[in-house]
């Protein structure tokens, strides 16, 4: 787990420049990987890595590179599958560390986009060639990893946060009407806008490709939600679901240092806790929340199940509001979710004791848990009328219109809507579009940016990629047989292993209410507009 960054000229440059732009990465980047810096450097170029070490600690530096030294790779994530690809390789391929790292080098070099897809896990990277200065940079299916590209006709650059690329001199900063109009329709940016003209987020499941003096960006995977009948029993699927959910929280527990676990008590963290257990793993866990509203009633019965060793931390409205600008900042673009300001404050402690934590995010995206899937159940609703009501009832500003001063500004925010019109069910298209808007560019962009802020490693066991296939072929009884039945399979098979209360509980979500910080801000706020 790491951040990386790059720099390439389309022209000569001084080498000073280069090494300037080196130490600006090592520098911006150092609370993503505190344990080592590393770079690779050319008459044109320089391609950086900031390690945080969690596999072959001692012989995983990178840069790595392949035999021929011409070509190398610095990367940030973590790959699940690594070991087995590895043993496909090796008969022709000598491996010279244990890291995931060294494998997904081979692999892409190997079997190029196809490689890419076969990757199971979290990842943003370049891989380059020096013979012909050319490049790839690639984000993981989920988006889990961000990527941010700058482009002009001078040079082209990468980053793991947009920071770094706006630290650089020279590039232009002018800012883009689509990132604005975003960020009110929906709090956050989609992919591939930010709120810079010149700076793109690279999609996820997406890649880009520099041939040395242009980029070209194509995708290399795709998350398709595809319902199927199937001839399977109830309990046959849950067996199915049973192994799938072991084999993901198994993978997910490597590594050379501590683990935690991030347990809310809703149904998802609950989950992993239990299958953590199942593996015979004694993992710490944390849960946050406010004297007002907390979980902790639902969180201590499931530590309390599986005798985790459980510390809880309690919020203040005063904690909350002195370490607003410290989390705004760590965000390092607009995140409009007020859990980011809890989930910081956890950091600080859970830091202290380990440094990778498994967090149950990708359950609702999954198995259809949101309130507003029901509409599914809707006789029919169809075309333009379904999509503005699951528009409306997701998490977007019914406002985001009457911000915008330029009326005639096309909708560019509802570019993704081809996620939702293609899909073969309304259910489909409602999770299909929050897999390519709200889980990467919200959920994984707010874990990715506030976690590495901490130098912590966040994983995610339910969006391991055979759970995912399975979860995406499920006809919709399976997840949505009833309004008040919500990820039912899910629910179902985890009667097995949690307590009642946790198991047959509403959907609460982490609540942070807002007048906790709205009524502090708004002196700013006036003073800013007058």
């Amino acid at each position: 787990m790491c951040g990386i960054a790059g720099i390439h000229y389309k022209h000569e440059v001084d080498g000073a420049v280069l090494d300037h732009a080196a130490h600006h990465f090592g520098a911006s980047l150092h609370h993503r990987g505190p344990d080592a810096f590393g770079f690779h450097r050319t008459p044109r170029a320089v391609y950086a890595n900031l390690r945080l070490a969690i596999v072959d600690r001692e012989g995983g530096r990178q840069p790595i590179y392949d035999a021929t030294g011409r070509r190398g790779i610095v990367y940030n994530g973590e790959v699940y599958n690594h070991a087995e690809l590895r043993q496909e390789l090796q008969g022709g391929h000598a491996f010279h560390t244990h890291t995931d790292t060294e494998v997904v080098l081979a692999t892409v070099l190997a079997q190029d986009n196809a490689g890419l897809a076969r990757l199971n896990g979290m990842f943003g990277l370049c891989v380059w060639n020096d013979s012909d200065g050319s490049f790839v940079l690639a984000r993981d299916r989920f988006g889990m990893k961000p990527l941010y590209v700058y482009e002009d006709a001078h040079c082209i650059a990468f980053a793991s946060e947009l920071r770094t690329l706006l630290g650089l001199p020279g590039l232009n900063h002018a800012l883009d009407p689509v990132g604005f109009q975003d960020l009110l329709a929906y709090r956050y940016n989609l992919a591939p806008h930010t709120l810079f003209r010149h700076i793109r987020k690279l999609p996820a499941g997406h890649l880009l490709r520099f041939d040395g003096q242009t980029a070209r960006v194509q995708a290399f995977a795709d998350l398709r939600i595809t319902p199927q009948e199937t001839a399977l029993s109830e309990p046959e699927l849950l067996d199915q679901l049973d192994s799938l959910l072991t084999g993901a929280v198994r993978s997910q527990l490597m590594g050379e240092v501590p683990i935690g676990l991030l347990l809310s008590g809703g149904l998802d963290s609950s989950a992993i806790a239990a299958y953590v257990h199942r593996a015979g793993a004694r993992l710490k866990a944390y849960s946050i929340g406010f004297p007002e509203v907390n979980e902790f009633v639902y969180s201590r019965a499931v530590a309390q199940r599986f005798g985790l060793d459980y510390t809880e931390v309690m919020l203040t409205q005063q904690e909350l509001r002195s370490g607003m600008d410290a989390v705004l900042r760590q965000l390092d673009e607009p995140i409009a979710d007020p859990a980011c300001f809890a989930l910081s404050r956890l950091c600080q402690d859970i830091r202290r004791e380990v440094t990778v934590v498994l967090s149950g995010e990708g359950g609702d995206e999954l198995f259809a848990g949101y309130g507003h899937h029901a509409l599914a159940l809707q006789p029919g609703l169809q075309g333009d009328a379904a999509f503005a009501q699951f528009f409306q009832r997701s998490a977007s500003n019914l406002e985001a219109n009457d911000w915008l001063r330029d009326k005639a500004q096309p909708l560019q925010h509802l570019r993704w809507r081809s996620q939702f019109d293609d899909a073969p069910s309304l259910l489909a298209g409602m999770q299909q579009f929050e897999l390519h808007t709200w889980l990467p560019e919200n959920l994984m962009m707010k874990a990715d940016k506030v976690l590495m802020a901490h130098s912590l490693e966040g994983r995610f066991p339910l969006l391991d990629q055979p759970l995912f296939d399975f979860a995406a072929a499920l006809p919709q009884a399976c997840k949505l047989p009833r309004a008040d039945s919500s990820k039912h399979l899910l629910r179902q098979l985890l009667k097995r292993h949690l307590p009642a209360e946790v198991v047959d509980r509403r959907k609460m979500g982490f609540t942070v209410p807002p007048a906790f910080f709205l009524q502090t801000l708004q002196p700013r706020l006036r003073e800013a507009v007058q």
